[in-house]
C-alpha cells in the first residue's frame, strides 16, 4: 500500500515540476532559433558551500527521556555540531551531451545528558550521557542530453545514479549512585543506498551581455530499488564575471524516504542556501 502511495506521489511531483518548467521554457524561447551545439570539450568544476537544515526520524533506540528520535540540525548549530563538510560539482560537456558528477560529505555530532531520580535507599541520581555522530556521503553520477537550446536558454533531460552512505553512532555512559559505578553502551548502524534517478536541468540567460543567468535542476528516483523515494531540486541566480569564472547563489532541497527496511533512519531531508564558485575551461 505504501509503495503504491509513493509511486503516485512521485508521479504527481514529477509531472507538476516538469509541466511548470516546460511552460517557462516555451514562454522564454518564443520563436527563437535553436542554437547549434559546440562540438568542443568543455569542463566546469564548482566547489560550493551548502548550509542545509537537516531533519529526519532516527531508528537508533535510546533510553526514554534522552532523545525523541528526531534529527534536527540547522545552520545555527554548525559551529557546535558540524565536524566537517565538503562539496564539489564537476561537469564535462561536448555537443548536446553532458556528464555530471556531484559529491557531498557531512559529519555531525552532538552530546546531551539526562538525570533520573534515585529509586534505591539513600537516594542519588542516575546520570546518562549520550554522544552521537552522523556521517553522510552523497555521490551522484548522471548523463544529460540537451533536447532544446537557443541563445538564451537550454533544457536537458538526465538519467543516472545517486549513492548514499550514512553512518550513525551513539555512545551512552551511565553513572549510578553506587561509588565508582559506570557503564557504557554503543549503538551503531551503517547503510548504503544506490538509486536510479531521472530528471532535467537547464538555465535561462538574461541581461545586456548575458552575464546573469538562472540555473535549475530537478531529479526523482529510488522507486523502491534501494530507497523508496528520493528527490532533489535546485534553483539559483548566477553571475558570470569572465568567460572562465562565475558564482551562483541558490537554494537546494534533497529528500529520502528509506522505507521500513532501514535500521538507521526512516527519512531525512536537507534544505538550505548554497553558494558556488565555478571555473570553466
Amino acid at each position: 500500500m505504501k509503495k503504491y502511495w509513493l509511486f503516485h506521489r512521485a508521479l504527481r511531483i514529477t509531472t507538476t515540476v516538469l509541466v511548470t518548467v516546460m511552460f517557462l521554457v516555451v514562454a522564454t524561447i518564443g520563436n527563437a532559433a535553436e542554437k547549434k551545439p559546440d562540438d568542443g570539450w568543455h569542463f566546469t568544476i564548482t566547489p560550493y558551500v551548502w548550509l542545509p537544515t537537516v531533519k529526519g526520524s532516527m531508528k537508533l533506540n535510546q533510553p526514554p527521556g534522552l532523545v525523541d528520535g528526531k534529527l534536527d540540525v540547522g545552520p545555527g548549530d554548525y559551529l557546535e555540531n558540524l565536524d566537517f563538510a565538503g562539496m564539489l560539482d564537476f561537469q564535462v560537456k561536448k555537443g548536446k551531451w553532458t556528464i555530471l558528477a556531484d559529491v557531498i560529505y557531512l559529519d555531525f555530532s552532538d552530546s546531551e545528558t539526562a538525570q533520573f531520580p534515585g529509586v534505591l535507599p539513600g537516594g542519588g541520581e542516575w546520570t546518562v550521557a549520550a554522544d552521537w555522530d552522523l556521517q553522510a556521503l552523497v555521490f551522484e553520477l548522471a548523463g544529460a542530453y540537451s533536447v532544446y537550446r537557443n541563445e538564451n536558454s537550454n533544457f536537458d533531460l538526465l538519467a543516472g545514479l545517486r549513492y548514499l552512505n550514512i553512518e550513525g553512532e551513539a555512545t551512552l555512559n551511565i553513572t549510578a549512585p553506587f561509588p565508582g559505578w559506570v557503564a557504557s553502551r554503543n549503538f551503531s548502524e551503517t547503510e548504503n543506498y544506490i538509486d536510479p534517478i531521472i530528471g532535467f536541468k537547464g538555465r535561462f540567460e538574461f541581461g545586456k551581455n548575458k552575464k546573469w543567468y538562472l540555473p535549475y535542476y530537478f531529479d526523482i528516483g529510488g522507486f523502491s530499488v534501494d530507497s523508496d523515494l528520493t528527490l532533489q531540486a535546485f534553483a539559483g541566480i548566477g553571475y558570470r564575471f569572465t568567460d572562465w569564472f562565475s558564482t551562483v547563489l541558490g537554494y537546494r532541497y534533497m529528500y529520502y524516504d528509506f522505507g521500513d527496511d532501514s535500521k538507521l533512519l526512516e527519512d531525512v531531508k536537507f534544505y538550505g542556501g548554497t553558494l558556488g564558485f565555478s571555473f570553466s575551461f
